[in-house]
């Protein structure tokens, strides 16, 4: 258990393992591999389906091989070792669950996501026409850190399947989905591969264009946000971020008498177009935390949003109050924008559906941020919007904000019954 945890390794349920080899249906091929195999679930399943397949499987964990060599009863090849490393031979279907994580251990090569080396093993292992059906982390779909991993993916493969599988790991926050592509040399059949989601089917051409994979939008969503996109100018180069205070340890360093210490913005301090005043304050003097932003960086007015949440809710501080590392910041620079207009549009209907259509962890960013579509607006559109973000009317902003992405009815309606305030 220690190893495997230290590994990032986590068996997967049987019912997962069961419903990806559904999602499968027959193996291109013969020869069936799981290059880190642990219990030997994956290759369990395999072998029921397939009678005559050849199983092999590769661990660097002595207990979990006997336990899979007991599962299988010399039904599959196993063998002790790191599966990035040991050499196997060419296979038709590479089947399981990597381990996740970064520098996990010292068979994971430290500083890589060690499921990004894995999907690349596979991709050097499988025959032409072969294929991967692995259980990846969800964030690896859609973070900007794995976009060059997923063009790896999709310059060598065509993608079958994306299948967000929620938190499939008893006990554990980590969210899943399953990933199943087929090696495929043909770069126009790669691109006009449809690729099966829950939401409907999407061409690979299209998810390239993209950047990520996204399974969880409906054609007409994706529309929608196409849509956007296209009337949209975004925050990049015109704002300078700001990184809340990070204490090293909030339990010491933070207080909540008052009177002691300096007040301090969280998070839950900050809802959409407000700043209540702050419970918590900071003990330390600024220069003895553990990483902070210039005194001065703080002591402008600023928008400052939550840090966990869904979609930007964010609100305008001109107190030059301290925020915490839950509340990051960004204080405007262009002169054409104005804050109050930044905090109206982050908070609105369009541009909450964005940024939860686009991201599904809860967590807003700063690359969110930069290309998130905010609308573009005259002189005076922008003034009107500022002066309802001051006076807190959300609802009008909403109206306006619409109106500026020329949505119609349908779009409007669509908005407001997929994606509520909160």
């Amino acid at each position: 258990m220690t190893l495997r945890r230290r590994l990032g390794a986590y068996y997967t349920p049987a019912r997962v393992v069961e419903a990806a080899l559904d999602a499968l249906g027959p193996p291109a091929g013969a020869r069936v591999v799981d290059l880190a195999c642990g219990d030997g679930a994956w290759l369990v399943a395999a072998g029921a389906r397939w009678p005559d397949a050849t199983l092999e499987g590769i661990d660097v964990d002595g207990e979990a091989l006997r336990s899979a060599d007991r599962r299988l009863s010399s039904r599959a090849v196993l063998r002790q070792g790191d599966g990035l490393e040991l050499a196997v031979a060419p296979a038709d279907l590479i089947v399981g669950n990597p381990p996740w994580g970064i520098g996990r251990g010292h068979h994971v090569r430290r500083g890589v996501e060690s499921a990004s080396r894995f999907v690349e093993r596979a991709l050097a292992l499988l025959r032409p026409g072969g294929r991967l059906c692995l259980v990846l982390p969800a964030a690896w779909l859609e973070v900007a850190a794995h976009r060059a991993d997923r063009a790896r993916l999709v310059e060598a493969a065509a993608l079958e399947r994306l299948e967000p599988l929620g938190d499939p790991f008893p006990g554990v926050f980590a969210p899943a989905a399953l990933v199943i592509a087929r090696r495929e040399p043909d770069a126009e059949r790669r691109a006009s591969q449809s690729v099966w989601t829950p939401r409907g089917a999407v061409r690979q051409a299209a998810l390239v264009a993209e950047g990520w994979f996204n399974p969880r939008l409906s054609p007409r969503e994706r529309a929608l946000l196409d849509k956007l996109d296209a009337r949209a100018e975004r925050l990049a180069g015109r704002v300078k971020f700001i990184l809340g205070v990070v204490t090293g340890s909030n339990r010491t360093a933070l207080v909540d008498e008052a009177g002691e210490g300096e007040p301090i913005v969280t998070g839950p301090d900050v809802s959409a177009l407000a700043i209540r005043p702050p419970r918590r304050r900071l003990a330390l003097p600024l220069e003895r935390v553990q990483q902070a932003a210039p005194r001065s960086a703080y002591a402008r007015a600023k928008v400052v949003y939550r840090f966990i949440a869904r979609h930007p809710i964010a609100a305008v501080d001109r107190a030059g109050r301290l925020t915490l590392n839950s509340a990051n910041a960004f204080a405007v620079e262009d002169p054409a924008l104005d804050p109050d207009f930044a905090a109206g549009v982050l908070n609105s209907a369009p541009l909450r559906f964005a940024h939860a259509a686009r991201w599904s962890l809860p967590r807003v960013l700063r690359s969110h941020l930069e290309r998130l579509p905010l609308p573009r607006a005259s002189a005076p559109a922008r003034r009107a919007i500022a002066r309802l973000a001051r006076s807190g009317d959300r609802a009008r902003i909403d109206e306006l904000v619409m109106d500026l992405f020329a949505l119609d009815e349908r779009e409007r309606a669509e908005l407001g019954s997929a994606w509520p305030r909160s």
